[in-house]
């Protein structure tokens, strides 16, 4: 993968808004932090959390759970994503925990694992699908 997804030369995750990057070679074992936009080339052991996007690369990989703004994934998550705006998980992606997004895209060959939740923000569950009528049934033998 190059810098960047289809997504992110649409304007999303750009490389001016990446202040954090963790390149091939590093390890981090704990939290990780920031207002700003991460880049994650390498290994966390912890979770990563951003006030703005999270790039994670073809080699990085993410033992815990990850929290931004606009996430992609072309390397490998293993925990939860909340997303508060759109995921994307890139063909060479993969996510094994829940995900809590705005919106999410997974390319051919992404790979997740889990159960995802997908609303706008305020609105309840009951808002979102409406009042339900009560389910009434008669079995009539013949």
């Amino acid at each position: 993968m190059g810098w960047r997804s289809k997504h992110a030369e649409k304007g999303k995750a750009t490389r001016e808004m990446i202040e954090n990057v963790l390149g091939r070679t590093s390890l981090i074992r704990g939290d990780m932090s920031a207002d700003g936009a991460f880049r994650i080339d390498g290994w966390v052991e912890g979770s990563v959390e951003s006030r703005s996007a999270v790039v994670i690369g073809e080699s990085g990989a993410v033992r815990g759970n990850v929290t931004g703004t606009e996430i992609v994934v072309a390397g490998k998550v293993f925990g939860n994503v909340v997303c508060s705006g759109h995921l994307e998980i890139l063909a060479t992606g993969k996510v094994e925990g829940d995900i809590d997004a705005k919106s999410m895209r997974i390319e051919t060959g992404g790979l997740f694992r889990g159960t995802s939740h997908m609303k706008s923000e305020g609105a309840t569950v009951e808002e979102e699908l409406g009042e339900v009528p009560p389910y009434k049934a008669e079995i009539v033998a013949a």
